[in-house]
């Protein structure tokens, strides 16, 4: 069954620009606080925000370009629904993607940028609420691939990197353990990159999008 947009989870938005719309709900959806299969009424939500439709509609025609939101002739405007052959097909262009933006990353990253990674890291070992672990955790692997300069390369990253908050938010959102061992992981890519050991930083990310994937195929399981 479709699930209903909850408006009670959109508050405080007073801004009204196309780009602010579909900012606020693609990050919304990334949270989670629109869950896979949400409708996303175009009249409710410019009520929810106070804007016009426009920007509404605009907003959902560039989601549904980025793969986040489901457009349908007959049900509407729907959050996209995780399948598992999408799954696999994501983390396999992830992980052929990998080796090259961590050699770059590692080779380009300043000591600032590791200390601000390392500061995400900490905060994330601390947090317990599951929508802002989830930001954190997007934050830590962008710090990472970030720095690299083939800006084409970071385009298609963060493009994977939205679709696939989406099976991560299924996998580790209400798993602490699974956080946990995750987070371990985090500190061991980290110290790899902080000791600019290339093999040892791709080993382990492949690693965890490994590990990642196999969370994400049980949350999908039958």
């Amino acid at each position: 069954m479709t699930a209903e947009l909850s408006l009670t989870g959109i508050k405080g938005f007073s801004r009204t620009t196309q780009a602010n719309v579909m900012d606020y709900l693609r990050r919304a959806i990334l949270a989670g606080e629109l869950p896979p299969g949400t409708r996303l009424v175009q009249a409710e939500l410019a009520a929810a925000l106070k804007v016009s439709v426009t920007p509404i509609r605009e907003a959902l025609w560039e989601l549904s370009s980025q793969g986040l939101v489901d457009l349908d002739a007959f049900r509407g405007a729907v959050v996209h629904r995780p399948t598992r052959a999408e799954l696999e097909d994501i983390f396999e262009v992830r992980a052929a993607l990998l080796p090259a933006s961590v050699r770059r990353g590692v080779q380009h990253m300043t000591p600032d940028q590791l200390r601000q990674a390392a500061a995400i890291l900490t905060e994330m070992e601390a947090e317990a609420d599951q929508t802002r672990w989830i930001a954190l955790n997007r934050d830590f692997h962008r710090q990472l691939y970030g720095p690299q300069p083939n800006r084409h390369l970071y385009e298609v990253l963060e493009r994977l990197a939205d679709i696939a908050t989406i099976y991560i938010n299924l996998s580790f959102g209400h798993d602490r353990v699974e956080r946990r061992a995750s987070e371990q992981e985090h500190r061991q890519i980290l110290v790899a990159y902080q000791a600019q050991d290339v093999e040892q930083a791709i080993a382990l990310s492949l690693g965890h999008i490994q590990s990642t994937l196999e969370a994400a195929r049980q949350a999908l399981a039958p």
